[in-house]
């Protein structure tokens, strides 16, 4: 088995990078809450995606906008499928090993030594306030990990939001965003599993640099894909299966409720990804089937479609399919990362679908330690032979700057539907550690 090494965090701090960061972690291509990344092959830094040592994924508490180097080639680094808006993956602990023997081989006893520690206690705290047009949106997001075992512990984040942007529900008031726990597997370093309330945003669809309308892109074209979200990838009931297969290949497998209310919990639902590293690229491929749980969700044409019974538009029970791909990759010589998106999505019981794509770019530290300059096209899912009206696009430009070590301040301009219409905004975001976190010896 390699030894595990423990990979540079990447300048995206505890304030930064929430529980549900999933975009501004180490180019490792790690998930937030625990990291998962496929470590890179070249000497350079990685952009926000931050990574815990192997196999422990954890939420990334470095700096955001600096880029650590990636491990050298032979580090068993967990394969990256990360990065960015919303959501990072619970951090699993390592797995405890007996003390080792005069018997062990050195690799067994550095093996042994590097799983010994606990994942410390974390409680984290995240306001985020965000106006653009004429509507406005709030968060504040209370996200904790505490180690039961070296090889088990309890995590979770609580929402109390306000606006369309960052409920979802849907309804104003608070909301239990993860509640699980997290477990790696005995002797299988590159197995974890979690169990519980989860953000599938965290695991699923990851991007280092278009994921998170709390660090990124304002609009939510540029946050996870529209067709995954369309048919159900979000805060749900269930079970993730997370596998490192080889340092550039991971796959990842998730069970769970199509409906978000415990009280009509069924396993009814499926989401598979398959993520995969070429150098600094890291392209993922995602599946998702579940039914529609009263969301209404689906391509933006979708209500004019006539059901037998003579209703429009999706109902209750309507099972729905979406594929997405994604890809990014990083330049660490000009700090400049690229995005591209591409989501299907079908209702099956209307036998009728639509599809979104979104690319650009990110320019990391460029006129100011830690800033962020992005600019980014996308079309809102649609499909093309039922529209009659404007094309659903969204072009937008934003810059993201640190104004104190806890505070940051974004501002946007975005042109929507073949710029009929341009709005601005600006965002105000504030991360705080409630529990200083403890010097490992």
């Amino acid at each position: 088995m390699p030894e595990s090494q423990t990979i540079a965090p990447i300048t995206v701090s505890s304030e930064e990078c929430l529980a549900d960061c999933n975009p501004t972690e180490q180019f490792d291509f790690n998930p937030p809450v625990p990291n998962i990344a496929i470590p890179p092959r070249s000497a350079y830094p990685r952009p926000d995606v931050a990574r815990t040592p192997l196999p422990v994924p954890t939420y990334p508490r470095g700096t955001a906008g600096e880029v650590p180097p990636p491990p050298p080639i032979s580090s068993p680094g967990t394969p990256g499928v990360t990065p960015s808006p919303e959501t990072p993956e619970p951090a699993v602990p390592p797995v405890a090993q007996t003390p080792p023997t005069e018997s062990q081989t050195a690799a067994e006893l550095a093996d042994t030594e590097s799983r010994r520690a606990l994942t410390p206690p974390s409680l984290q705290l995240q306001g985020v306030y965000l106006f653009q047009g004429d509507e406005d949106s709030a968060r504040l997001r209370v996200t904790g990990v505490y180690p039961i075992l070296p090889e088990l512990q309890v995590g979770g984040s609580l929402d109390f939001t306000e606006g369309e942007i960052f409920s979802e529900s849907g309804d104003d008031g608070l909301e239990v965003n993860e509640l699980y726990l997290a477990a790696s597997v005995p002797n299988y370093p590159n197995l974890r599993l979690i169990v519980g309330q989860i953000d599938l945003t965290s695991y699923f669809d990851r991007n280092s640099f278009a994921k998170d309308s709390a660090q990124q892109f304002f609009n939510p074209v540029f946050a996870t894909n529209p067709a995954l979200s369309a048919a159900g990838l979000g805060s749900r009931q269930g079970a993730v299966v997370n596998w490192t297969i080889i340092d550039e290949v991971e796959a990842k497998a998730a069970v769970f409720s199509s409906d978000r209310s415990i009280s009509d919990f069924e396993l009814n639902a499926f989401a598979g990804e398959i993520g995969a590293r070429f150098g600094n690229l890291i392209v993922r491929g995602t599946y998702i089937t579940a039914e529609d749980a009263g969301a209404n969700t689906g391509f933006e044409e979708i209500f004019q479609l006539q059901r037998r019974n003579g209703e429009f538009g999706p109902r209750d029970g309507d099972r729905e399919d979406a594929y997405g791909v994604n890809a990014e990759f990083f330049i660490p010589e000009i700090n400049l990362g690229l995005f591209a998106r591409y989501g299907w999505y079908e209702n099956r019981d209307l036998d009728r679908g639509g599809t979104t794509y979104s690319f650009g770019i990110n320019l990391l530290d460029l006129f100011m330690e830690d800033d962020r300059l992005g600019l980014g096209y996308g079309r809102l899912l649609s499909n093309n032979d039922l529209r009659d009206g404007d094309n659903p696009d969204v072009f937008e430009a934003f810059y993201d700057f640190r104004i104190l070590p806890w505070l940051r301040l974004g501002v946007t301009f975005q042109g929507l539907d073949e710029f009929s219409e341009t709005i601005a905004g600006f965002r105000i975001r504030t991360d705080f550690d409630l529990v200083p976190p403890r010097r490992t010896r």
